[in-house]
Protein backbone atom coordinates (compact mmCIF):
# COMPACT_ATOMS: atom_id res chain seq x y z
CA UNK A 1 0.00 0.00 0.00
CA UNK A 2 2.88 2.39 0.79
CA UNK A 3 4.38 1.71 -2.65
CA UNK A 4 1.09 2.49 -4.37
CA UNK A 5 0.79 5.70 -2.34
CA UNK A 6 4.34 6.74 -3.30
CA UNK A 7 3.60 6.26 -7.02
CA UNK A 8 0.26 8.06 -6.66
CA UNK A 9 1.80 11.06 -4.89
CA UNK A 10 4.58 11.33 -7.46
CA UNK A 11 2.02 11.11 -10.28
CA UNK A 12 -0.15 13.74 -8.61
CA UNK A 13 2.78 16.12 -8.28
CA UNK A 14 3.76 15.62 -11.90
CA UNK A 15 0.19 16.08 -13.11
CA UNK A 16 -0.35 19.17 -10.98
CA UNK A 17 2.56 20.84 -12.77
CA UNK A 18 1.02 20.24 -16.17
CA UNK A 19 -0.38 23.35 -17.82
CA UNK A 20 -3.52 21.51 -18.78
CA UNK A 21 -4.69 21.62 -15.18
CA UNK A 22 -4.35 25.41 -15.11
CA UNK A 23 -6.01 25.72 -18.51
CA UNK A 24 -8.88 23.47 -17.46
CA UNK A 25 -9.46 25.36 -14.23
CA UNK A 26 -9.35 28.78 -15.95
CA UNK A 27 -11.58 27.55 -18.77
CA UNK A 28 -14.12 26.22 -16.32
CA UNK A 29 -14.10 29.47 -14.33
CA UNK A 30 -14.52 31.57 -17.49
CA UNK A 31 -17.25 29.30 -18.81
CA UNK A 32 -19.26 29.42 -15.63
CA UNK A 33 -18.64 33.14 -15.34
CA UNK A 34 -20.00 33.61 -18.85
CA UNK A 35 -23.23 31.86 -17.90
CA UNK A 36 -23.75 34.41 -15.16
CA UNK A 37 -23.70 37.23 -17.72
CA UNK A 38 -25.58 35.40 -20.47
CA UNK A 39 -28.28 33.82 -18.36
CA UNK A 40 -30.41 37.02 -18.15
CA UNK A 41 -31.26 36.35 -21.79
CA UNK A 42 -33.42 33.48 -20.53
CA UNK A 43 -35.90 35.19 -18.24
CA UNK A 44 -36.65 33.24 -15.08
CA UNK A 45 -34.11 30.48 -15.79
CA UNK A 46 -30.86 32.14 -14.70
CA UNK A 47 -30.01 29.70 -11.92
CA UNK A 48 -30.89 26.69 -14.06
CA UNK A 49 -28.60 27.85 -16.87
CA UNK A 50 -25.71 28.49 -14.47
CA UNK A 51 -26.19 25.10 -12.86
CA UNK A 52 -26.65 23.18 -16.11
CA UNK A 53 -23.64 24.72 -17.86
CA UNK A 54 -21.51 24.47 -14.74
CA UNK A 55 -22.22 20.78 -14.14
CA UNK A 56 -21.72 19.98 -17.82
CA UNK A 57 -18.39 21.85 -17.79
CA UNK A 58 -17.23 19.94 -14.71
CA UNK A 59 -18.04 16.61 -16.37
CA UNK A 60 -16.50 17.42 -19.76
CA UNK A 61 -13.34 19.03 -18.42
CA UNK A 62 -12.87 16.20 -15.93
CA UNK A 63 -13.05 13.58 -18.66
CA UNK A 64 -10.76 15.50 -21.03
CA UNK A 65 -8.23 16.13 -18.27
CA UNK A 66 -8.15 12.43 -17.40
CA UNK A 67 -7.66 11.50 -21.05
CA UNK A 68 -4.86 13.93 -21.83
CA UNK A 69 -3.07 13.60 -18.50
CA UNK A 70 -3.26 9.83 -18.20
CA UNK A 71 -2.39 9.28 -21.85
CA UNK A 72 1.13 10.68 -21.45
CA UNK A 73 2.21 9.73 -17.93
CA UNK A 74 3.29 6.12 -18.58
CA UNK A 75 4.77 6.93 -21.99
CA UNK A 76 6.87 9.79 -20.60
CA UNK A 77 8.45 7.53 -17.98
CA UNK A 78 9.19 4.90 -20.62
CA UNK A 79 10.61 7.51 -22.99
CA UNK A 80 12.85 9.02 -20.28
CA UNK A 81 13.85 5.53 -19.05
CA UNK A 82 12.58 6.49 -15.61
CA UNK A 83 10.42 3.37 -15.51
CA UNK A 84 13.55 1.23 -15.09
CA UNK A 85 14.35 3.03 -11.85
CA UNK A 86 10.78 2.60 -10.57
CA UNK A 87 10.42 -1.08 -11.45
CA UNK A 88 13.93 -1.89 -10.19
CA UNK A 89 12.68 -1.03 -6.72
CA UNK A 90 10.25 -3.28 -4.82
CA UNK A 91 7.31 -1.92 -6.82
CA UNK A 92 5.29 -4.47 -8.78
CA UNK A 93 3.83 -3.60 -12.14
CA UNK A 94 0.22 -3.85 -10.86
CA UNK A 95 1.10 -1.52 -7.96
CA UNK A 96 2.68 0.87 -10.46
CA UNK A 97 -0.49 1.02 -12.59
CA UNK A 98 -2.79 1.38 -9.58
CA UNK A 99 -0.60 4.21 -8.30
CA UNK A 100 -0.67 5.93 -11.68
CA UNK A 101 -4.46 5.72 -11.80
CA UNK A 102 -4.80 7.02 -8.24
CA UNK A 103 -2.48 9.93 -9.00
CA UNK A 104 -4.46 10.94 -12.09
CA UNK A 105 -7.74 10.77 -10.17
CA UNK A 106 -6.25 12.89 -7.37
CA UNK A 107 -5.06 15.49 -9.89
CA UNK A 108 -8.45 15.63 -11.59
CA UNK A 109 -10.13 15.84 -8.17
CA UNK A 110 -8.21 19.09 -7.67
CA UNK A 111 -9.88 20.47 -10.80
CA UNK A 112 -13.26 19.27 -9.54
CA UNK A 113 -12.74 21.00 -6.19
CA UNK A 114 -11.87 24.32 -7.86
CA UNK A 115 -14.71 24.18 -10.34
CA UNK A 116 -17.24 23.08 -7.74
CA UNK A 117 -16.25 26.02 -5.56
CA UNK A 118 -16.67 28.38 -8.54
CA UNK A 119 -20.07 26.89 -9.36
CA UNK A 120 -21.21 27.13 -5.73
CA UNK A 121 -20.12 30.77 -5.59
CA UNK A 122 -21.98 31.52 -8.83
CA UNK A 123 -25.14 29.92 -7.48
CA UNK A 124 -24.92 31.70 -4.13
CA UNK A 125 -24.37 35.05 -5.84
CA UNK A 126 -27.43 34.31 -7.95
CA UNK A 127 -29.51 33.64 -4.81
CA UNK A 128 -29.91 29.97 -5.74
CA UNK A 129 -30.05 27.22 -3.15
CA UNK A 130 -27.18 24.72 -3.03
CA UNK A 131 -29.21 21.54 -3.20
CA UNK A 132 -27.72 18.12 -2.35
CA UNK A 133 -28.39 16.99 -5.92
CA UNK A 134 -25.73 19.44 -7.16
CA UNK A 135 -23.00 17.83 -5.07
CA UNK A 136 -24.34 14.37 -5.91
CA UNK A 137 -24.03 15.22 -9.61
CA UNK A 138 -20.43 16.36 -9.09
CA UNK A 139 -19.66 13.15 -7.21
CA UNK A 140 -21.03 11.02 -10.04
CA UNK A 141 -19.00 13.03 -12.55
CA UNK A 142 -15.89 12.24 -10.51
CA UNK A 143 -16.77 8.54 -10.66
CA UNK A 144 -17.19 8.88 -14.42
CA UNK A 145 -13.74 10.44 -14.62
CA UNK A 146 -12.24 7.57 -12.61
CA UNK A 147 -13.74 5.05 -15.03
CA UNK A 148 -12.38 6.98 -18.02
CA UNK A 149 -8.97 7.27 -16.34
CA UNK A 150 -8.81 3.49 -15.90
CA UNK A 151 -9.50 3.05 -19.62
CA UNK A 152 -6.73 5.54 -20.39
CA UNK A 153 -4.30 3.62 -18.18
CA UNK A 154 -5.24 0.40 -19.97
CA UNK A 155 -4.51 1.79 -23.44
CA UNK A 156 -1.34 3.52 -22.24
CA UNK A 157 0.21 0.12 -21.43
CA UNK A 158 0.57 -0.86 -25.08
CA UNK A 159 0.16 2.12 -27.40
CA UNK A 160 1.27 5.72 -27.99
CA UNK A 161 -0.16 8.78 -26.20
CA UNK A 162 -1.99 9.98 -29.32
CA UNK A 163 -3.64 6.62 -29.92
CA UNK A 164 -4.35 6.26 -26.20
CA UNK A 165 -6.26 9.55 -26.19
CA UNK A 166 -8.06 8.66 -29.42
CA UNK A 167 -9.15 5.21 -28.21
CA UNK A 168 -10.22 6.56 -24.84
CA UNK A 169 -12.32 9.32 -26.42
CA UNK A 170 -13.91 6.73 -28.72
CA UNK A 171 -14.80 4.63 -25.66
CA UNK A 172 -16.30 7.70 -23.99
CA UNK A 173 -18.43 8.53 -27.03
CA UNK A 174 -19.50 4.91 -27.52
CA UNK A 175 -20.18 4.48 -23.80
CA UNK A 176 -22.44 7.51 -23.82
CA UNK A 177 -24.44 6.10 -26.75
CA UNK A 178 -24.26 2.36 -26.00
CA UNK A 179 -27.77 2.16 -24.53
CA UNK A 180 -29.30 4.08 -27.46
CA UNK A 181 -27.48 1.86 -29.96
CA UNK A 182 -28.73 -1.21 -28.13
CA UNK A 183 -32.34 0.00 -28.27
CA UNK A 184 -31.96 0.87 -31.96
CA UNK A 185 -30.52 -2.59 -32.70
CA UNK A 186 -33.35 -4.29 -30.83
CA UNK A 187 -35.93 -2.47 -32.94
CA UNK A 188 -34.36 -2.46 -36.39
CA UNK A 189 -31.37 -4.81 -36.43
CA UNK A 190 -31.00 -8.48 -37.17
CA UNK A 191 -29.77 -11.18 -34.81
CA UNK A 192 -26.10 -10.43 -35.49
CA UNK A 193 -26.58 -6.70 -35.00
CA UNK A 194 -28.43 -7.27 -31.73
CA UNK A 195 -25.71 -9.60 -30.47
CA UNK A 196 -22.99 -7.07 -31.34
CA UNK A 197 -24.94 -4.23 -29.73
CA UNK A 198 -25.41 -6.25 -26.53
CA UNK A 199 -21.72 -7.14 -26.45
CA UNK A 200 -20.69 -3.50 -26.81
CA UNK A 201 -23.28 -2.50 -24.21
CA UNK A 202 -21.74 -4.75 -21.55
CA UNK A 203 -18.09 -4.20 -22.53
CA UNK A 204 -18.17 -0.42 -22.82
CA UNK A 205 -18.75 1.78 -19.76
CA UNK A 206 -22.35 2.86 -19.33
CA UNK A 207 -21.61 6.52 -18.66
CA UNK A 208 -25.29 7.47 -18.40
CA UNK A 209 -25.22 5.87 -14.96
CA UNK A 210 -23.15 8.85 -13.82
CA UNK A 211 -25.42 11.58 -15.18
CA UNK A 212 -27.51 13.31 -12.52
CA UNK A 213 -27.52 16.78 -14.07
CA UNK A 214 -31.18 16.71 -15.07
CA UNK A 215 -32.29 15.99 -11.51
CA UNK A 216 -29.97 18.64 -10.09
CA UNK A 217 -31.03 21.37 -12.52
CA UNK A 218 -34.77 20.76 -12.23
CA UNK A 219 -34.75 19.95 -8.50
CA UNK A 220 -36.08 16.44 -9.03
CA UNK A 221 -35.79 13.75 -6.34
CA UNK A 222 -33.06 11.14 -6.58
CA UNK A 223 -32.38 8.00 -4.59
CA UNK A 224 -29.31 7.58 -2.45
CA UNK A 225 -29.39 3.93 -3.47
CA UNK A 226 -28.67 5.00 -7.05
CA UNK A 227 -25.50 6.70 -5.87
CA UNK A 228 -24.46 3.50 -4.11
CA UNK A 229 -25.14 1.43 -7.24
CA UNK A 230 -23.17 3.87 -9.39
CA UNK A 231 -20.28 3.70 -6.92
CA UNK A 232 -20.32 -0.11 -6.99
CA UNK A 233 -20.50 -0.14 -10.79
CA UNK A 234 -17.54 2.25 -11.06
CA UNK A 235 -15.48 0.20 -8.59
CA UNK A 236 -16.15 -3.08 -10.39
CA UNK A 237 -15.50 -1.61 -13.84
CA UNK A 238 -12.27 0.09 -12.78
CA UNK A 239 -11.05 -3.11 -11.10
CA UNK A 240 -11.82 -5.17 -14.21
CA UNK A 241 -10.06 -2.73 -16.55
CA UNK A 242 -7.03 -2.61 -14.26
CA UNK A 243 -6.84 -6.40 -14.26
CA UNK A 244 -6.64 -6.41 -18.07
CA UNK A 245 -4.11 -3.56 -17.95
CA UNK A 246 -1.92 -5.55 -15.54
CA UNK A 247 -2.05 -8.62 -17.80
CA UNK A 248 -0.85 -6.56 -20.76
CA UNK A 249 1.75 -4.60 -18.79
CA UNK A 250 3.29 -7.75 -17.30
CA UNK A 251 4.04 -9.06 -20.78
CA UNK A 252 5.59 -5.83 -22.01
CA UNK A 253 9.36 -5.72 -22.44
CA UNK A 254 11.20 -2.43 -22.12
CA UNK A 255 14.15 -2.15 -24.48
Amino acid sequence: MNRIAAVAINTFRESARERILVVAAVFGAVLMGATVFLSPLAVGARQKIVMDVGLAAISIIGVLSAVFLGGTLVHKEIDRKAIYLVLSRPVSRPAYLVGKLAGVVLAVSLIFAVMTAVLAAALVLGDAALRPAVFAAVYLSLLETAVVASIVVFFSTFTTPMLTSFFALCCVAAGSLSNDLRVFAEKFGGAGTRAAANAFYYLLPNLKVFNLRHEAVHDLPFRVGDLALATAYAAVYVAAVLCFACLVFRRREFA
